[in-house]
């Protein structure tokens, strides 16, 4: 640990016999074996701050309360909680008790630590509170995801008449949109309105990201426009909601006026297009970026953003253009843009460069092996998936229900029907992960497709849960592939039910009826679909110009010779175009 390497050498250098057995207690070493220690070049000027900061215990008898604050908020951050603890340790010994001020740096060093309950008992503990230590401690629930609890302490706070500050109310206003609140982030904002902290760049700022979170995209553009003085934040928190919302004119219009824009108006911009399905017009903001603003410097939350627009797009080659850029701005081996690079390549159908990626992160987590088990699947490589699998299984990575489906489709797509059954068994037995509908419906495609289909229909029969439209599809599609009518018949009436606008369901079962001989069948579906105003959706081709990143035109399968001549002529003059 940190404390280890900075006692030692505070250690050797304290003339003062006195301050060194405070530094040396007999648990000052009891974490030796940890090798994570900061560069030896900022040991000394730490220890030396240090060791200024304790002398005031030394040269006071008995020393001030006040004197250890500062020792406190240097630890803060550092992670030194068993240095910490001495400290503590120390003051309690001198029979001191801390009062609300000194109470606060404490909570905050050891929230800062790991050491969350000793935080909250501390504060319990402590008499006459302050809205310094109340701010201390509501930022360490908010932190560490308490925000039920951070909530019940602000109105205790409000109860004991201690009024908040603009320190305060961020916190709170947090917490609100992680409860997806609206309503009580609209009481807190009553309250701070009393208070007069609407003006406040950091409150109104808050306010509108809390706003956003829970969907009250109106609310959220009242604050913005009372806020007297706004700052990027401000802009880039209500862009981040129009985008959610798919309000993407509104957000557009709001970018293109912002007085000044930093890396995060961009990132949020490029991610709402990619997110709203525009892979294009995420790809060109991008390029825009690049060309146009030269202070904003992408980071690896930008290439994340932008990389699964290049894969929508399937375009491999631009994908490859900003996984050089990557490696050029030094994020080659930042562990999230190479695990989103895998998924990219993987989309793009380029699974040698998706393993080439996935082998250079060091430290693989949870993630990163879901997103090659699902690459994998997606290619049909199922004895892939499970090597996989077994790998992750063999560096201590506990699998979820994410694992599961990738390598449950993947042993479905490569008719590994005793490996997959033998995975989703031991779904629960060995990992207490229950199935869900997505690991049901893998395993109905896993045995449908080998035409087991009775043990499929068996299944679903025995599911704890309702079957949904991904299962009887699947059951329904493999009965046409092996010509059991009879269990085609079970499963379209269920889809008819669940997804009475879904054409194919109906021509597929009209397909076998012909196949069949079965006419008068065939003319009940057609009625039908005749009757609800459902055509069959045509089978497109589209293609690429090879110099271009975007689609340039599509050719259906109704098309006639003149259509497909008039269509073939446009394209090449868009093609001409482009030179």
């Amino acid at each position: 640990m940190l404390h280890v390497q900075l006692l030692r050498t505070t250690s050797t250098t304290v003339p003062n016999p006195k301050l060194k057995c405070i530094l040396s207690c007999p648990h000052s070493h009891s974490h030796s074996h940890c090798t994570k220690v900061p560069p030896p070049q900022s040991q000394p000027k730490s220890s030396t701050h240090l060791h200024t900061l304790l002398e005031p215990l030394l040269n006071q008898n008995p020393p001030h309360i006040l004197s250890y604050a500062p020792i406190f908020q240097f630890l803060t951050g550092l992670n030194l909680s068993k240095l910490g603890q001495q400290i503590h340790a120390h003051l309690t010994l001198r029979g001191l008790k801390p009062n609300s001020y000194l109470a606060a740096k404490m909570i905050a060093m050891y929230a800062s630590s790991g050491h969350f309950n000793t935080a909250m008992t501390l504060f319990q503990k402590t008499h006459h509170p302050t809205v310094l230590l109340y701010n201390s401690i509501l930022r360490a629930c908010a932190l560490y995801g308490y925000s039920k609890t951070t909530i019940d302490l602000y109105f205790k706070m409000h109860s004991l008449g201690i009024k908040g500050d603009s320190f305060t109310y961020p916190f709170v206003l947090k917490c609100c949109a992680d409860l997806s609140s609206s309503w009580m982030g609209k009481c807190v904002h009553g309250m701070s309105l009393r208070l007069g902290l609407l003006f406040d760049l950091y409150v109104g700022t808050s306010l509108i990201d809390m706003y956003v979170k829970c969907g009250e995209l109106r609310d959220a553009h009242m604050v913005f426009d009372k806020m007297p003085v706004r700052d990027v934040s401000s802009w880039n928190a209500l862009i981040a909601g129009y985008m959610k919302d798919g309000e993407i004119c509104v957000a557009e219009a709001f970018f293109r006026t912002m007085p000044c824009r930093n890396i995060v108006s961009w990132t949020a911009m490029i991610s709402g297009y990619t997110q709203n399905g525009l892979a294009e017009q995420a790809l060109c903001l991008f390029e825009e970026m690049l060309k146009e603003d030269s202070e904003v410097k992408p980071n690896w939350v930008t290439i994340m953003s932008v990389l699964p627009a290049s894969a929508e797009s399937s375009g491999l080659e631009h994908g490859r253009r900003i996984h050089d850029f990557a490696n050029r701005i030094g994020l080659d081996l930042n562990a999230s843009v190479l695990t989103a690079l895998v998924a990219m390549y993987a989309k793009c159908g380029s699974l040698t460069d998706a393993r080439q990626c996935f082998d250079r992160i060091r430290e693989k987590n949870l993630v990163t092996w879901n997103t090659m088990i699902t690459a994998y699947a997606s290619h049909g490589c199922g004895m892939e998936c499970v090597w996989t699998f077994e790998d992750m299984i063999r560096e201590g990575i506990q699998p979820d229900t994410i694992t599961f489906t990738g390598l449950l489709s993947g042993c479905g797509h490569s008719g590994l029907v005793d490996v997959g059954l033998k995975y989703f068994n031991c779904m629960n037995t060995e990992h207490s992960i229950k199935p869900r509908v997505e690991h049901y419906a893998c395993v109905v495609d896993l045995l449908a497709r080998v035409g087991r289909l009775v043990e499929a229909k068996e299944l679903i029969d025995k599911m704890p849960m309702q079957a949904g439209p991904s299962i009887w599809g699947a059951l329904l599609a493999a009965c046409r592939s092996h010509c059991n009518l009879e269990i085609a018949e079970i499963a379209a009436r269920k889809l008819f039910v669940l997804e009475p606008e879904n054409s194919g369901n109906y021509v597929l079962l009209s397909n076998m009826y012909a196949e069949v001989g079965k006419w008068k069948e065939v003319d009940n579906l057609r009625a039908l679909l005749k009757f609800h105003g459902m055509k069959k959706s045509p089978g497109c081709s589209w293609m690429r110009c090879v110099c271009s990143m975007g689609i340039i035109g599509y050719f259906c399968a109704s098309c006639t010779i003149f259509e497909y001549e008039i269509q073939t002529l446009t394209w090449m003059s868009n093609f001409q175009r482009e030179f």
